[in-house]
């Protein structure tokens, strides 16, 4: 009987390791090889989605759609699993109706497993014996993506990336700008605590890091990350200032110093984003929302169940192309499954957020990071669409379990 109990022990330990094993060859495979948003699926995306498949489990799939009996539902869960049931059906159902491209369905069905996806982990998250592994395997798989997509925006060329000719959007990933702010807090914290060695030979490969991802992010003359980027820094140097007015001394004259050296950069990218907003003000966002108004017509089905999955329409932002997509999650799942979708989209979102909310009052640096790499792509980038989103989403689920402090102090 004890030898019986030891065996289901160590098997059901090997299936979890081996499930951290399969989500950390994903993770790095799509780091590489990897896009977000990619035009022709290949053998690369198969091996990521085979690997992210094998680190859910099989037997976890059920459980991440049904309500069991004597399953406990955190608020989040709850609201994400009506989400994602109705989506798979609603949707579903007025796309086949409406004998929309397949294609275009399934495009949209695996965006929206991405924005699904904690609910697939569930299980790992939860029932893992050691969170610890988890999160460390989650977070490092995390910067490791959020470094390595600048570094193929800016080495395009090297060897190892094997780049194709579209265009990838790596940088526009939500895991690049969480990955920068990540570690423009870190930066600023070690130089905030003492001036070591080894505290300022950390803030500067931290800062270093923000400097490979802030490049990649500006070849494309990102106005909301640079945005993100500031305002971060001003309001970490708040907190800092409000907890000990002394330490932020230090760091100001860093940052002021730094800020000197490379001021030519900043004019020139200032230069650059003026000019960005002088060709194309907002990027036509509200005109974006008024075409997929326009779209749904006065039909009241419409306007409640949305034009389904794979639906297109003229965006403005693209120069009036017929596309699926919008700039905003909202206006998206808006056109897709109609206000009841949006609705209950807003309140799987409002849980999320509100995680995120309670991790910047615990850990203002992470909280600050999901915070503005969550926001970012629900308001103005389509980036929600990809499996970088997914992995944030997941991640603020860690994150808010969790709720470690920075460092130990």
């Amino acid at each position: 009987m004890g030898s019986d109990i030891k065996h289901g022990l160590l098997s059901n330990v090997l299936r979890s390791e081996l499930r951290l094993v399969s989500l950390f060859l994903a993770l790095i495979i799509y780091a590489l090889w990897g896009s977000p948003t990619p035009d022709k699926p290949s053998i690369i995306e198969l091996l990521v989605g085979v690997s992210v498949v094998g680190a859910i489990g099989l037997a976890s799939f059920p459980k991440s759609v049904l309500f069991l009996k004597n399953q406990t539902n955190f608020r989040w869960e709850l609201s994400g699993k009506i989400l994602l049931i109705y989506g798979l059906v609603v949707p579903v159902v007025i796309a086949l109706l409406k004998d929309v491209e397949l294609t275009h369905i399934i495009r949209d069905l695996i965006g929206f497993f991405f924005l699904c996806l904690p609910l697939f982990f569930t299980s790992l998250m939860t029932k893992h014996r050691n969170d610890e592994q988890v999160y460390k395997t989650l977070l490092n798989g995390v910067i490791i993506i959020g470094i390595t997509f600048p570094l193929r925006v800016l080495f395009p060329n090297f060897v190892i990336f094997n780049q194709s000719g579209e265009l990838l959007y790596l940088a526009n990933s939500p895991l690049v700008l969480f990955t920068a702010l990540l570690f423009l807090g870190y930066g600023l914290y070690f130089i905030y605590t003492g001036l070591s060695i080894k505290n300022m030979t950390q803030s500067l490969l931290a800062f270093f890091v923000v400097f490979i991802t802030c490049s990649a992010m500006f070849v494309d003359v990102q106005r909301a990350t640079f945005g993100a980027v500031i305002v971060s820094l001003i309001i970490l140097g708040l907190i800092g200032f409000v907890k000990s007015p002394l330490k932020v001394i230090i760091p100001s004259i860093i940052i002021i110093t730094l800020g000197t050296v490379l001021s030519g950069y900043w004019v020139g990218l200032s230069a650059d984003m003026a000019q960005k907003t002088s060709m194309v003000g907002l990027n036509m966002r509200f005109h974006e929302v008024q075409a997929i108004w326009n779209a749904m017509g006065s039909d009241v089905l419409n306007i409640l169940f949305g034009l389904g999955w794979g639906a297109q329409y003229n965006s403005p932002a693209v120069g009036g192309l017929n596309v699926t997509f919008s700039h905003s999650l909202l206006s998206y799942m808006f056109l897709k499954t109609g206000l009841v979708g949006l609705s209950i989209t807003l309140v799987y979102l409002f849980f999320v957020f509100e995680k995120s909310a309670r991790l910047y009052l615990i850990d203002p640096v992470k909280g600050n990071a999901v915070i503005w790499a969550l926001i970012i792509p629900i308001m103005l980038y389509a980036s929600y669409k990809s499996f970088d989103f997914g992995l944030l989403l997941v991640l603020i689920i860690l994150l808010a379990k969790k709720r470690e402090p920075l460092l130990d102090e």
